[in-house]
């Protein structure tokens, strides 16, 4: 039988620190006035909802899908579209909260740095305000945090399973936002933190072999916008930003 009292303390936290992230967060949501790119992403949420030949609508504007699917996920159960699409920022923002404590417990080996991770992001000013909007932000700030979370998990473990989970939340964070491609990169820093003690002939390759099967993973996930004919607009998107800034090269701003 399971001892709960060994968990006390993280039972206690739970229950102290969800209540108040669900009260932050849900407190008076709706007051908060539309800001433009709310607008503009329900939006793309409510067509993609109804007219299945529009589900990659986002990539029009050159923007990764996976927020307009889940929101319209949530407009099924919930009748209010702004409201079904800063609940998703609510929920991601609830599962960060939760991945800083894994994050900071399996990081330093401490349980307290964890719940003090968590309580720090309870009260964070950016992310009391991002977790209320249906903005993009919250939910790729998840992934990311997840990633991290098991990218260490994989290099102290070196397990299969893990190397499985972390493909598909690097996956879910590319189908977000083109940011979430830093999980690729940062997979291999983490490395500094391998155990060369532990039989290290054997489990690194094993943890190259892990690492590259979570990737792959990841951009076969990312494949799926392929299906698009409005694909290339992800990286042609900068391009547009490049230009209009183009007329202030070479000015100076000094005077």
């Amino acid at each position: 039988m399971l001892k709960l009292g060994k968990y006390k303390v993280e039972i206690i936290a739970a229950l102290l620190l969800v209540p108040s992230y669900l009260f932050l967060r849900l407190y008076n949501i709706m007051s908060l006035p539309l800001f433009t790119d709310e607008a503009i992403y329900v939006r793309w949420s409510q067509i993609a909802r109804f007219d299945a030949s529009w589900r990659f609508i986002s990539l029009t504007d050159g923007k990764q899908p996976s927020f307009v699917w889940l929101t319209m996920t949530i407009m099924r159960f919930v009748d209010d579209p702004l409201l079904a699409g800063r609940l998703v920022s609510v929920i991601a923002g609830l599962a960060t909260m939760i991945g800083l404590y894994l994050l900071g417990r399996e990081l330093f080996k401490n349980k307290w740095i964890g719940l003090v991770s968590s309580f720090l992001y309870l009260i964070f000013p950016m992310a009391l305000v991002y977790d209320r909007m249906a903005l993009y932000d919250s939910l790729v700030g998840m992934f990311m945090v997840w990633s991290l979370y098991l990218t260490v998990l994989l290099v102290r473990t070196v397990r299969p399973d893990v190397a499985l989970i972390l493909g598909m939340v690097i996956g879910g964070g590319v189908l977000t936002k083109t940011s979430a491609f830093f999980s690729v990169p940062l997979l291999f820093a983490t490395y500094l933190i391998f155990d060369w003690r532990q039989k290290a002939n054997e489990r690194l390759p094993k943890l190259v072999g892990l690492s590259l099967t979570a990737i792959i993973m990841a951009f076969a996930f990312y494949s799926i916008l392929r299906l698009s004919p409005f694909y290339h607009i992800i990286s042609d998107k900068p391009s547009v930003f490049y230009k209009n800034f183009q007329p202030f090269y070479g000015c100076d701003f000094s005077t």
